[in-house]
């Protein structure tokens, strides 16, 4: 007998997501809670939405999220299903998460990515910037709340001990801040 009660049946449970091994090989598929309870390499997409003043937008995820309820985190992120590409998962994220149409994104690149690890829960991550100049609008099943914020104010979110973020967010954030953000402000990515 388990020391945790059973967590109820959350709707994604019974989506198909390609297992994967070390190398990011599809060896199999699973269903999403399969994925979770046996701790299998799986893929997902996190996004990074800039608006044209270069701010980012900060999600805190709904209280009835299955993994990281009420955390913040990155734009918009989610599993690839199977079969699936990384790129269509980064601009099906954006539509369901955030409302956006792939013609209201002006960009987006992929410009990273993480191995799978314990740490980001088994998954081989691909990290996409975007940039769009529409006011996203959240679905209130998958977000509780998101803004755009300067990176001085996300640095500030980060540091107060009233604010819990996701660890693949963190993860994803430093590289940004130190690696993408310069790259970003002058022009080199997006373009002025």
């Amino acid at each position: 007998m388990s020391d945790h009660p059973a967590r109820p049946p959350h709707p994604t449970d019974g989506d198909i997501l390609d297992v994967v091994d070390a190398h990011n090989q599809v060896i199999g598929q699973a269903t999403r809670r399969e994925v979770h309870a046996q701790g299998l390499m799986h893929r997902s997409v996190h996004v990074f939405l800039l608006n044209p003043h270069g701010h980012l937008y900060i999600q805190q995820r709904a209280a009835d999220k299955d993994t990281f309820p009420g955390a913040h985190d990155s734009s918009a992120a989610g599993h690839v299903d199977a079969g699936e590409g990384y790129h269509e998962a980064a601009a099906r994220e954006l539509r369901e998460e955030l409302g956006l149409a792939p013609g209201q994104i002006s960009h987006m690149m992929q410009v990273g990515e993480l191995g799978a690890s314990a740490e980001n829960g088994w998954e081989h991550v691909r990290f996409y910037l975007a940039r769009t100049g529409h006011t996203p609008v959240p679905d209130p099943a998958e977000v509780a709340h998101g803004a755009f914020y300067p990176l001085d104010r996300v640095e500030d979110l980060i540091a107060s001990p009233a604010c819990h973020f996701a660890p693949t967010f963190r993860i994803l954030y430093l590289f940004y801040a130190t690696q993408l953000a310069p790259k970003v402000a002058s022009g080199e990515i997006f373009g002025p």
